[in-house]
């Protein structure tokens, strides 16, 4: 083929290769600057698309995880809560032990220090607040929290995690945000009961009738006096059963006793309210407790979800990673292969130029 003065084959030949290397050098850097292969739609639609969907649903699954951290934060304060709850009640239990062993000035230093404990009951079940939620005082109802997302074809869920029982039922919001004890699992602790005083009074008077010994019989001319009858353990337990009952009925707690006036009552009617107040702590605490091991269920649960779905999102990430991450080695090798042949097509476009420098040899003298 003759040398022309117009084209230049070998040199648009060069050209191109040199356009094409670039291109393809371009496309490399990009791989290796952002350490993907599939970077936007034109690299791979398909891979794209899903990927894309994919790291939607990660961030989904993040928010998801971020409601449940939330979530377990609520149940932990609630639990600390709860537990505060039950040492001030074993504490209110201690006192009520040795009630009736007092004189009247200590009995009165026990009224005031199991009120100490009632309050620091209340501060630690109001406070139990965290993100406009108290769990134990919602009156039981169900606080759901975020347990999982997934994609089902076109449709989407978010599965919920239930946190709530009667068993968490310790008060319920009252007028001006204060809390209502009326009802719940703390009302024979905490709420007052009308005409507890009376009650009070009538159930000690007719308790100590009833233990009393049966009077004897004064002797005459021809009959021996007959000396007193003590009252039987079978009496004295019927007695003291009735005791409680009057109180119960009557709905007597723990906080009517902060308050009532008890200067005059017999050591026989103290003993006989510190077993009622006992068993009234006892019944709280077991309550309390039920509500602590529901809570520790639930937290379980949560850690449980909350590692799945930490391994659910580690999931899509490596799956995310297979189809659009670049093999960084290859892409490596790969760049400095089109450098040394960017390099030599350069020299292949500077040889075919100089053919066009041949032609003025043909004109010289």
């Amino acid at each position: 083929m003759g040398t022309s003065l117009l084209t230049n084959s070998a040199s648009m030949t060069a050209l191109k290769t040199l356009r094409e290397l670039s291109s393809n050098m371009d496309n490399v850097q990009e791989r290796v600057s952002t350490g993907k292969r599939v970077n936007k739609a034109a690299d791979n639609s398909a891979y794209w698309s899903i990927s894309s969907m994919m790291q939607s649903d990660k961030s989904t699954l993040s928010a998801v995880s971020d409601g449940m951290a939330l979530g377990k934060s609520q149940i932990s304060t609630a639990n600390t809560a709860v537990n505060a709850t039950k040492g001030n009640l074993d504490e209110i239990n201690k006192s009520l032990a040795t009630i009736y062993e007092k004189g009247e000035g200590d009995v009165q230093k026990i009224q005031k220090a199991v009120g100490g404990k009632l309050s620091a009951i209340k501060s630690a079940v109001s406070s139990s607040t965290l993100a406009e939620k108290n769990i134990i005082a919602n009156e039981g109802q169900t606080v759901r929290v975020s347990g999982s997302y997934r994609r089902e074809g076109e449709s989407t869920y978010v599965d919920m995690i239930e946190v709530g029982s009667d068993a968490l039922n310790f008060a319920k919001k009252g007028e001006n945000g204060a809390l209502d004890y009326s009802e719940g699992k703390l009302k024979l602790a905490l709420a007052g009961s009308t005409g507890a005083d009376a009650a009070l009074k009538g159930a000690i008077t007719a308790y100590e009738a009833a233990i009393a010994p049966t009077p004897g019989t004064p002797g005459d001319e021809t009959n021996p006096a007959t000396p007193d009858t003590p009252k039987t353990d079978t009496e004295k337990r019927a007695a003291l059963a009735a005791f409680k009952d009057t109180l119960s009925e009557a709905g007597y707690s723990v906080q009517d006793f902060v308050e009532a006036d008890l200067s005059g009552v017999s050591a026989g009617g103290l003993e006989a309210l510190g077993g009622y107040l006992q068993d009234i702590t006892t019944e709280v605490t077991q309550n309390v407790v039920a509500a602590g091991a529901e809570l520790g269920v639930a937290e379980k649960q949560i850690d449980d979800q909350i590692g799945f779905v930490a391994n659910l999102m580690d999931a899509v990430d490596r799956g995310v990673g297979a189809m659009v991450d670049a093999d960084m080695n290859a892409e490596s090798a790969r760049l400095a292969s089109l450098q040394v042949q960017q390099q030599l097509a350069i020299q292949a476009l500077s040889i075919a130029n100089q053919n066009s420098q041949n032609l003025l040899s043909l004109f010289r003298g």
